[in-house]
């Protein structure tokens, strides 16, 4: 038993030895400015190594970083032979996010631990690459290409969450002006349920110069602006105050894309968080008239139908039966439209006939 625990103990103590090695491996060759064909190779072959060896927490935050960056130093080993191509190959979505959730990770450990290896490096890197995507997207954005825009903003979204939630809004606005309306129900619906809309603050002053109201991107950068006399009058206001309007969009790209019953369930939310907004109360209104309405969308047909089976009393009774049961599930949706808005004389019209037509006439009567 004793040589049994003697040969794990080499064996950890090994594997220990091997992950400093990997480690030094990594870290020389990723501070090069140029790097060599051989770099890049034993740059993977170390990072590969690493992924299986490392066993403290330590080693795994700094596997995952150097496997992570591998695409960088790919782009580095190419130089001034680089492609465009080459070049956006970074700007792909999925290492976007990967890129930012790595540097995000890192900085964390850095700051618990103490030991700030890549710190000031990564705020750099980190900071450089968000103005970086940030002057793309307001370019494409600026040359109307919206769904191109759109997609860059998200991707600065997904690169840094905590920080970056107002490109999660402009992802939102510039996917309805590319009337992509699938895209804007999908980031619509992450924004409706993200941190930055429900918990987050936006940063306003006043401009001394001009009298207007600005805003800014966090809480620092306001500070640092009206310690050099340039802004005054300072105020914090919630995003979830928004919100209602976020939902209110939301409701109407439902109701774009056919989806009739999310758009409901939607507008009932917005209408608890503001419920005098008179918008939200036609919107409202106007999805479940709509609703009802469509579901009608046979009537003149069954009712020609009726009209010329007369001679055939079991064909006319079905047809008659029919265009009943059409109104019963029509009713619902015009009661409650008719809840939010009673004095809409075509929906008068309509609910007294789906009551009539229903046999109840009791109900019919008292709407006038």
């Amino acid at each position: 038993m004793k040589k049994l625990l003697l040969s794990a103990t080499l064996l950890l103590s090994v594997a220990t030895f091997a992950q400093k090695d990997e480690l030094k491996v990594l870290k020389k060759i990723y501070a090069k400015e140029t790097i060599s064909d051989k770099d890049l190779q034993e740059y993977k072959t170390a990072s590969d190594a690493l992924q299986s060896l490392a066993t403290e927490e330590s080693d795994k935050v700094y596997a995952k970083f150097y496997k992570t960056m591998y695409p960088t130093i790919v782009l580095a080993s190419k130089g001034a032979k680089a492609t465009m191509q080459d070049q956006m190959n970074l700007y792909k979505p999925e290492f976007i996010k990967e890129y930012g959730e790595v540097i995000n990770e890192t900085l964390d450990f850095e700051k618990k631990s103490g030991k700030k290896i890549y710190t000031d490096e990564l705020i750099q890197e980190k900071g450089d690459f968000k103005k970086e995507l940030s002057a793309i997207a307001m370019n494409l954005n600026n040359t109307s290409k919206f769904k191109e825009a759109s997609a860059l903003f998200y991707s600065l979204y997904t690169f840094d969450p905590k920080e970056e939630g107002k490109s999660l809004k402009n992802a939102c606005i510039l996917a309805v002006q590319a009337e992509d309306y699938k895209l804007a129900q999908k980031l619509y619906e992450e924004y409706a349920a993200s941190d930055y809309l429900n918990n987050g603050i936006t940063f306003y002053a006043i401009n001394k110069a001009n009298g207007s109201e600005e805003e800014f991107n966090s809480r620092a950068d306001r500070t640092q602006y009206i310690s050099l006399g340039s802004h005054e009058k300072p105020k914090d206001v919630k995003n979830s105050t928004k919100k209602a309007d976020v939902l209110k969009l939301l409701a109407l790209i439902y109701s774009q894309n056919s989806e009739l019953e999310k758009a409901k369930s939607t507008y009932s939310e917005a209408r608890i968080l503001a419920p005098n907004d008179e918008e939200l109360k036609k919107g409202e209104f106007q999805i479940y008239y709509n609703s009802g309405y469509a579901m009608l969308a046979d009537e003149d047909k069954i009712v020609n139908e009726i009209n010329s089976s007369r001679d055939n009393p079991k064909k006319y009774d079905e047809l008659v039966k029919k265009r009943k049961d059409m109104f019963l599930k029509a009713l619902p949706d015009f009661e409650k439209a008719y809840s939010i808005d009673s004095s809409n004389v075509n929906l008068k019209n309509i609910l007294k006939m789906s009551y009539e037509i229903t046999g109840q006439p009791e109900k019919a009567k008292a709407i006038n």
